[in-house]
């Protein structure tokens, strides 16, 4: 057996002669076994991916994990502080069980995806129809089509009957799709294969048979498993941490190897320059890091979470943050996903349809008439229900007719011509007092074609060749601006023929009607408030190109750029489109594929990429961007693909999303910042300690360095993680380096962490000088200034743009209770005897607060100048440094 090319490209008899089938009486049971074998079941199994095990010893591969786990053995095993390396481990045990969760997810989405498989499928076999589980299906396999079945496997038409399927999961198609078994183009994307269904859709309405193509992996929704094995990229802020790990890392190893070795040159004893050596890695290392980043992603969830904006991943709070395009799924994101009459045009007007009610004139009354008749949509308690388009109709009938289910209830349905793609209309007859009504509803091409009279002001008039070109015109002004075109028209008889489709002759033509899947109304002042932000908003569509452009010029989306088409978009490669992803603002009846290519194309610039969708169909692209957003009404699949989830299916939630992420990353800049700074400042007073102050003795022990490391810079950093957002943040473009220690960050590192250190050191050096040789005291009292003077520096980390007397020091609470906390900590450290015996210190004397007081402030006020100083001069720093 040769497989075809395209399936949906040929003909029904050669595809039953090249599958070795039988159009009629199907497969044998025989037959159906040996492929069963051959082919293997109709499941979605994918390729083995990582194990638990191997997922869970992933988290330890960080080079700042193993700089904690490192520390941990040294506070334990060396220095013997357990509770230290406890907490240091815990800190370590706790971000990894975060990440195994967040990447177990994968197999989330494909375990979504094998619930969409019908469980049982009606098949012929041998000449009989025979449910069989939906898993043993073969291909030629003749599978039998019915109103509201789930369809389990990819098959080629044969014979259909009036049938509808949706596909609006699969494809993004907003409306069902009128299927043929006649061949489509060879070129067809998925969404305009009328001669296939798929496997994951339904059928809306109408019946046929079908013959299987493929099963399994092979479907198009196989496919879609299988692009969802696809590794996620690294979110930037896991990538700037990584970077910000290693030079740590390289920092903490040059610096204990220099302190060894100088130790060895004086010829102090190894074991001593060992210790010594530990106490400044312990203070080259921010232990606390780990815990304050995942603190304050934990609360931009708890706040993104009330603002409608479920988040499944961490990360995802801030990576949003930094997108610098939204590539937008159309249907029920940017538009209500619901099919609304926009215009009615009669004779010589139109009307909206808020307006119609109020218009008066028999034609409003006869229109609200036919579209209420001829309808199957319905009103139930939970709204309406039905087709899109029969539902728009009813909607735009009910304030006219005040009750349009009533109505039929009134004048029930005695017979009707159902729609088909081919006649493209539907008819239905009621009963009326002198006869019988008879309405139609189709392509207004069709309905002008059969009809010899026009409703307008006078009553029916004749359907002059002039009217029939207004017609026609109007019509496809209606389909330029994206809207979907229906005409209704109306007959009275005195009997009823034989043939009801002998009525649909000599038709009244009443209306033309335009409707179309309308905006949310916060659609366009949150692309609008995401273009003042820098970001690119795109359109990435199944829907057709006339209705994506339609949307799109409603938006302003276009300017400079243009529209591509799916078929048109395959037919370049990914690195030819990566060149020329700005000239594109929509992509319109675009696969599952062409989504991923679209975003790999985008990042091939360098781009950050937020993708948004609901559909099987979104879930590859939703896995392969920065970060996926998925609707809350969409499908399971696309929810365990994404990070986010929107539970109000709103565009406008994702700008608000954006806020909060630059916000956060705003903040861990700052966080990052303050306890880099900090454990400079450790490390500088560790230094010169040793190299000028030797025979002095070390001026702090690794224990009080792990207690400030992890406590008394936690706290407050915590309190910094949340800091109110900089004005003018969504005005600002994204920042596409993200590199949280750039040069001029590492040269402020640098000198404000000296500052910090000399302060220390002089109080160090002073206490000596009068207190003498009372080691444990001088020691508590440059401890506990080195503890003062970073609580007063957070407030000038704070204010990166800025200094911290413009600022202020009362707008974030939390920060100041943090401050307040980690002095209250400390206090009982000094003052406490578990606190002395553990740290080796001794109460302090309330005289020598004060000079504790001014070490600190002095380094706090000589940084706060300098800046006001150097930003004096360079005002252009201010936004930089936010």
């Amino acid at each position: 057996m040769t497989t075809p090319p395209a399936w949906h490209a040929i003909t029904t008899e050669e595809t039953v002669a090249a599958l070795e089938t039988d159009g009629i009486a199907g497969l044998r049971a025989a037959d159906a076994r040996d492929r069963l074998a051959r082919y293997g079941r109709n499941v979605l199994e994918t390729e083995g991916g990582p194990s638990r095990l191997s997922l869970l010893l992933g988290q330890f591969s960080d080079v700042l994990v193993w700089l904690l786990i490192v520390a941990a053995a040294i506070s334990g095993l060396l220095l013997q502080e357990w509770i230290d390396a406890g907490v240091i481990l815990a800190i370590v045990i706790l971000n990894a069980l975060i990440g195994f969760v967040q990447e177990a997810r994968a197999e989330s989405a494909l375990a979504a995806l094998q619930a969409m498989a019908a469980p049982e499928a009606l098949v012929i076999r041998e000449g009989d129809e025979v449910h069989v589980p939906a898993e043993e299906l073969v291909p030629g396999d003749l599978i039998v089509l019915e109103a509201g079945d789930r369809i389990a496997a990819d098959a080629r038409l044969v014979e259909i009957a009036h049938l509808q399927a949706d596909e609006s999961a699969l494809t993004g198609e907003s409306l069902p799709v009128n299927k043929s078994p006649a061949p489509a183009p060879q070129t067809a994307g998925v969404a305009d294969r009328r001669s296939m269904v798929f496997a994951g859709t339904s059928v809306a309405a109408g019946r046929g048979r079908a013959v299987v193509v493929a099963t399994g992996l092979a479907t198009e929704v196989g496919k879609i498993a299988e692009m969802l094995n696809v590794e996620e990229p690294p979110t930037p802020l896991t990538k700037e941490l990584t970077r910000v790990g290693k030079r740590i890392a390289v920092l903490t190893v040059l610096i204990a190897l220099l302190i060894f070795g100088l130790g060895l040159i004086r010829e102090i004893e190894p074991e001593t320059m060992f210790l010594s050596a530990v106490a400044l890695a312990v203070a080259a290392i921010p232990e606390g890091l780990p815990a304050v980043v995942t603190v304050t992603l934990s609360r931009g969830v708890t706040k993104m979470a009330r603002n409608n904006a479920i988040v499944r991943r961490l990360q995802a709070v801030e990576t949003l943050g930094s997108a610098s395009v939204i590539c937008s799924d159309k249907t029920g994101t940017l538009t209500r996903n619901e099919m609304r009459v926009q215009q009615i045009a009669f004779a010589e007007f139109q009307v909206s349809p808020d307006r119609a009610v109020n218009t008066g004139g028999d034609r409003i009354e006869r229109f609200a008439q036919v579209a209420a008749r001829c309808s199957d949509a319905r009103l139930s308690r939970d709204g309406y229900v039905g087709d899109p388009t029969e539902v728009a109709l009813l909607r735009a009938a009910h304030p006219v007719l005040v009750d349009a289910v009533a109505l039929r209830e009134q004048y029930p349905r005695v017979d009707e011509v159902a729609f088909d793609s081919t006649r493209k209309r539907m008819t239905t007859i009621h009963p009326v007092a002198h006869g019988f009504f008879v309405a139609v509803k189709g392509a207004p091409e069709v309905i002008a074609d059969l009809s010899s009279r026009l409703l307008d002001a006078n009553g029916e008039v004749p359907f002059s060749p002039e009217r029939r070109t207004d017609a026609t015109r109007l019509a496809e002004d209606f389909a330029a601006r994206g809207l979907r075109t229906l005409a209704v028209a109306y007959r009275m008889v005195d009997t009823l023929p034989d043939d009801p489709a002998e009525l649909e002759t000599d038709l009244t033509m009443v209306a033309i009607v335009g409707m179309s899947d309308e905006l949310r109304p916060e659609t366009r002042p949150s692309v609008e408030a995401a273009q003042s932000a820098g970001i690119e908003v795109v359109m990435v569509t199944g829907d057709h190109v006339v209705t994506a452009r339609a949307i799109a010029e409603n938006l302003e989306l276009l300017d400079e750029r243009t529209v591509l088409a799916g078929h048109e978009l395959r037919a370049i490669g990914e690195e030819e489109l990566s060149g020329a992803v700005h000239d594109y603002a929509v992509y319109a009846r675009v696969d599952p594929a062409d989504k991923v290519k679209i975003v790999r194309a985008w990042q091939a610039q360098g781009a950050i990429v937020a993708m948004t969708g609901d559909g099987v169909n979104d879930a590859p692209a939703l896995r392969a961007a920065d970060i996926g957003v998925a609707m809350g009404s969409g499908t399971d699949v696309a929810k365990e693909a994404s990070e986010i989830v929107l539970a109000d299916d709103n565009f406008a939630t994702i700008i608000g999303a954006v806020h909060e992420g630059r916000t956060i990353f705003s903040n861990l800049k700052k966080v990052v910042y303050f306890l880099l700074s900090a454990n400079l400042s450790e490390v500088g007073v560790m230094l010169l300690g040793f190299l000028f102050f030797g025979s002095l003795g070390e001026p702090l022990l690794a224990t009080q360095l792990l207690w400030i490391n992890l406590v008394t810079d936690g706290l407050p950093a915590i309190g910094l993680g949340v800091d109110p957002a900089v004005p003018g943040l969504m005005s600002r473009p994204p920042d596409k380096e993200r590199d949280i220690l750039g040069v001029s960050h590492q040269l402020r590192l640098l000198w404000q962490g000296a500052i910090l250190a000399l302060g220390v050191m002089g109080v160090y050096v002073w206490g000596h000088t009068i207190q003498g040789n009372e080691w444990e005291y001088v020691r508590t009292v440059a401890f506990t200034t080195l503890v003062v003077t970073q609580l007063l520096h957070i407030f000038n980390v704070r204010a990166q743009g800025t200094t911290a007397l413009e600022v202020g020091f009362t707008s974030n609470r939390l920060l100041l209770w943090g401050v307040f906390g980690s002095l209250v900590l400390q206090a009982l450290v000094i003052y406490t005897p578990v606190g002395n015996k553990l740290f080796d210190v001794q109460p302090i004397h309330a005289v020598d607060w004060i000079l504790i007081v001014i070490a600190a402030a002095v380094p706090f006020l000589v940084i706060d100048r300098i800046k006001r100083w150097t930003q004096t001069r360079h005002p252009e720093w201010r936004t930089a440094n936010d």
